[in-house]
C-alpha cells in the first residue's frame, strides 16, 4: 500500500540520475500537463552562499539550457515517470534579503513545434498524415487516432507547427500532445473509464473504501447554461456541384453524457423552453462528410464548457491531464464524472499535492 507520508521524486538530467547532494537543494518541484498546449516542469534550487553553486561553479553546466530531463514523482514505494523534456528557460535570483534560487524550467518536446512559422502544402491527404509529415520534420514519431477524412488539399498558412495542428484538432475534437518522443494526435478523452473516484468531507471513508477512492481537499465549480448550444449548423458551397452544403448537429450527436441525467446540449431548451442554434459559414468544407465532423465537433466542445472547477487532492501521481475522474459528496448537481483539462503535480515544504482542472458536458 502507498505510504502517502513519504512524498518523493527523481530527477534525471541526460539520462543520469541527480546525486543525492544536488537533489537536496530543490526546495520544489512542479509538472503542470494539459493537452494542446506545452506540458511543462519546473524545479527551484537553493542557490547557497557563499559558494553559490548553481551560478558561479561548474556544477552550474548541469542544468544547460536544451538538456534532456525526466521527472518521476510520488512517493518513497511508488514514484512514476511524469514527464520527459527539455530545459528552455533558466532564472537566477539574487534577492536583497533570504537565499538566492535558481529555477529551472523547460517543456515537452512539443515546444519544437512552437517556433517558426512555416508555408506548406498537404494533398490528398487525411489528419493523421499532416501529424506523419509534421512529427518527422521535427525529429519526433506520430502516433494518431484515425481521423476517417480525406481532404484534396490544405494548406499551413505561415503558422507554427503547433498551431496548425492545434486549428486542425479543433475542427474534429482531438487533442494534441507529446509523450517522450512521441507527437500523439488522438480523439477528446471524455467518453473513457473514471480513473479514481475522489469524496470531499470524507477523509477517512475515502481511505477506507479502497486504493482507487481518495480524498478531495478542496473543489469549486462554474455552472455555466450561456456556453453550450443546442443545435449546429455549418454551411458551406460545393463549386463542382453548384449546390450548398449542410451539415447539423444536435443532442443526439453528443458523444457521451458522463454518467449525467441532462446533456449540455439538452439544457438551454429544458431551462429556457427556447433552443441555442449556432450556424456559421465561416470554415468552410469540401465534402459532406468533412462538414458532418465538423460539426459534431463543434457541438461538443461547446458542450465541455457547461461545467468546469478547480479540485485539489493529496499528491496523486496517476492523475494525468486528459482522464476522468469521478467527484463525490458535491451533491447531485455537481458530482460525477469530470475531465481533467489540466493536472499540476507540486512537491514542497507542504508535501505532495496534486491540483485539477476539470470540465463536464452534462448534469
Amino acid at each position: 500500500m502507498t505510504n502517502y507520508f513519504a512524498p518523493a521524486f527523481q530527477v534525471r538530467v541526460n539520462g543520469s540520475h541527480l546525486q543525492a547532494d544536488i537533489s537536496m537543494n530543490i526546495e520544489t518541484i512542479t509538472v503542470i500537463s494539459k493537452p494542446d498546449t506545452l506540458d511543462t516542469f519546473t524545479f527551484t534550487l537553493v542557490n547557497l552562499l557563499p559558494t553559490m553553486r548553481w551560478t558561479h561553479t561548474p556544477d552550474a553546466d548541469l542544468f544547460r539550457e536544451g538538456s534532456s530531463v525526466s521527472i518521476a514523482m510520488g512517493y518513497v514505494d511508488d514514484l512514476q515517470e511524469m514527464i520527459e523534456g527539455e530545459i528552455t528557460s533558466i532564472t537566477a535570483t539574487f534577492p536583497a534579503d533570504g537565499v538566492p534560487t535558481v529555477e529551472i524550467s523547460g517543456n515537452t518536446r512539443l515546444h519544437r513545434l512552437h517556433g517558426s512559422n512555416n508555408t506548406r502544402t498537404f494533398q490528398h491527404a487525411t489528419d493523421a498524415h499532416v501529424v506523419q509529415q509534421i512529427a518527422q520534420a521535427n525529429g519526433l514519431e506520430a502516433e494518431t487516432d484515425d481521423t476517417q477524412t480525406r481532404y484534396d488539399y490544405l494548406i499551413q498558412a505561415n503558422q507554427s507547427d503547433l498551431n496548425f495542428l492545434k486549428q486542425r484538432a479543433a475542427r474534429i475534437h482531438y487533442e494534441v500532445l507529446v509523450q517522450g518522443k512521441k507527437l500523439i494526435f488522438r480523439k477528446a478523452q471524455e467518453n473513457q473509464a473514471k480513473t479514481y473516484t475522489l469524496v470531499w468531507t470524507g477523509v477517512q471513508l475515502a481511505f477506507a473504501t479502497g486504493p482507487d477512492t481518495l480524498p478531495l481537499k478542496s473543489f469549486s465549480s462554474d455552472l455555466n447554461l450561456l456556453a453550450p448550444v443546442s443545435n449546429v449548423q455549418h454551411r458551406a458551397y460545393d463549386a463542382m456541384s453548384k449546390k450548398a452544403l449542410v451539415s447539423n448537429a444536435g443532442p443526439s450527436d453528443q458523444t457521451t453524457i458522463m454518467g449525467g441525467s441532462q446533456s449540455a446540449s439538452q439544457l438551454p431548451q429544458n431551462a429556457f423552453q427556447v433552443p441555442r442554434n449556432a450556424v456559421t459559414v465561416a470554415s468552410p468544407f469540401a465534402s459532406q462528410a468533412e462538414g458532418d465532423q465538423q460539426t459534431k465537433a463543434h457541438l461538443n466542445h461547446k458542450a465541455m464548457q457547461l461545467l468546469k472547477g478547480t479540485a485539489e487532492t493529496i499528491g496523486i501521481p496517476d492523475l494525468r491531464s486528459g482522464q476522468v475522474v469521478q467527484l463525490a459528496g458535491l451533491g447531485p448537481r455537481f458530482e460525477g464524472l469530470y475531465y481533467i483539462e489540466q493536472a499540476t503535480h507540486t512537491i514542497g515544504p507542504s508535501g505532495y499535492s496534486t491540483s485539477l482542472n476539470v470540465k463536464r458536458n452534462a448534469i
